[in-house]
């Protein structure tokens, strides 16, 4: 598999027989990337043979590109219904759900959703439990999730990742996309720049957990992400060869998480504070910050602790003699404190999993002495936290947490237990497994806010 001459085609529904032993397979039909794409909806929505669509967009979407795509089902008498969610910023959780669900034309044969993230998600949830394919219309090149196979959705209060499928077809209109606002180009370029700290979460957990883990898919992540730092200035001055490699590789990074099964090529410790950041800002009212910004700082933060990491030197007799912290009452309680309405689900997590318990931490421990040298050749590859911190401040993102108005408790309250969200192993699991963690989250809390 010669990835540098590979084209989104080639990666479309077919199997690819790979090196890992796996045969790699994404369902997604049609990717149409460039100027003028939406002209191509119709036809595509015949050719794939469906009879009348559902449209869903929220107030914005639909002023990017919701009308043109009504007006250009219209021009070729394809039959439609609409529903345009009216909320300035619509939260994906389940009293949306219900609204969209309750304005579902069960006549439809596909839905259409238009818009990027939430409305994303939203289609995707929807079309899979009701059976029904659907094509997602980019109206912002800010997002990984174009081709995901996961839907995150807020329920009951907590962020929660949902089975999915991918769209039949992406269509991303480059007329539209480099007309997006530029913070949302800013947060898909951070959302890229993650692939970084999220690959090497997966490799780590690969060493030392023996999970899955496939270098040729990490290969395609890390073409993308060569690709999209190189496309760094073109995207400043909204060139739209740049903006369609961006897209481009933001479309591969869900074709290599249907590739994996799960969401592991793209989404590591910087997405988990990303999403616990999402929920804390739920919780207070407070105005919602782009995902793929919010990644960014995330990526920023968790080098810094990969830094730490590097320059530590173990003694590991002492550190497997060290009691392990139990999931008890007195951390039911900062559960409770710290995730609030969304505590409940967080402890079920911990109770079916075990991640905290001391005989899965000892395994674990052994495994992180026997394989140190490899671990600390692989995270000394990583790139300087400064460097990426100035990459995403040079396309206008945010690099810094207070720059999306995070204050101190909710960093430290992140770096300590957003581990917690996910049965995932990451770096900030394995700090906590080398009791790392809090000292290591007050150093970088102290030098963030000094």
């Amino acid at each position: 598999m010669n990835l540098a001459t590979m084209t989104i085609a080639d990666f479309l529904d077919h199997p690819v027989v790979c090196n890992c032993g796996h045969c790699h397979t994404s369902d997604v039909k049609t990717v149409e990337i460039g100027p003028g794409a939406l002209s191509k909806l119709p036809s595509i929505v015949k050719h794939l043979g469906y009879d009348k669509a559902f449209v869903l967009a929220d107030c914005h979407t639909y002023r990017a590109a919701g009308q043109q795509v009504l007006t250009n089902l219209e021009s070729r008498d394809i039959p439609y219904t609409s529903f345009i969610l009216d909320a300035d910023e619509v939260v994906p959780d389940e009293y949306t759900i219900g609204s969209v669900l309750m304005h579902l034309d069960p006549s439809c044969n596909l839905i259409i959703g238009v818009g990027t993230g939430t409305i994303n998600d939203i289609s995707r949830f929807i079309s899979h439990r009701m059976r029904l394919p659907y094509f997602i219309v980019a109206t912002a090149p800010s997002m990984d999730g174009f081709a995901s196979t996961v839907a995150p959705l807020i329920t009951n209060n907590l962020k929660t990742t949902y089975d999915a499928h991918v769209p039949q077809a992406i269509i991303a209109d480059l007329d539209i996309l480099a007309d997006a606002p530029m913070p949302m180009i800013a947060a898909g370029f951070a959302d890229i720049v993650g692939k970084y700290t999220c690959l090497c979460d997966w490799k780590l957990s690969a060493i030392i957990n023996d999970e899955y883990y496939c270098e040729t898919i990490a290969s395609i992540m890390r073409l993308a992400l060569k690709r999209t730092i190189a496309s760094k200035n073109g995207l400043l001055n909204r060139d739209k060869a740049a903006i369609g490699r961006l897209t481009e590789a933001l479309v591969l990074a869900g074709i290599a998480m249907s590739y994996a099964g799960n969401s592991r090529p793209a989404s590591g410790s910087e997405h988990h504070l990303s999403h616990f950041w999402e929920m804390r800002f739920l919780f207070e009212n407070k105005k919602a910050v782009l995902h793929g910004a919010k990644v960014g700082i995330g990526t920023v933060i968790i080098l810094r602790l990969y830094e730490y990491l590097a320059k530590t030197h173990f003694d590991f007799a002492k550190i497997k003699a060290s009691p392990t912290p139990k999931p008890n009452d007195a951390w039911k309680a900062e559960i409770a404190r710290v995730f609030g309405p969304a505590a409940e689900g967080v402890i079920l997590l911990e109770e079916r999993v075990g991640k905290n318990l001391p005989a899965k931490r000892e395994q674990r421990l052994a495994s992180v002495e026997k394989h140190w040298a490899e671990i600390h050749s692989l995270i000394s590859a990583l790139p300087p936290s400064d460097e990426v911190a100035k990459l995403l401040a040079d396309i206008e993102g945010p690099m810094h947490p207070k720059q999306v108005g995070l204050d101190q408790a909710a960093v430290k309250d992140s770096l300590l237990f957003a581990k917690e969200v996910r049965n995932r192993y990451t770096i900030l699991q394995l700090l906590w497994d080398l009791q790392l963690l809090e000292p290591y989250t007050n150093q970088i809390v102290n030098e963030l806010y000094q």
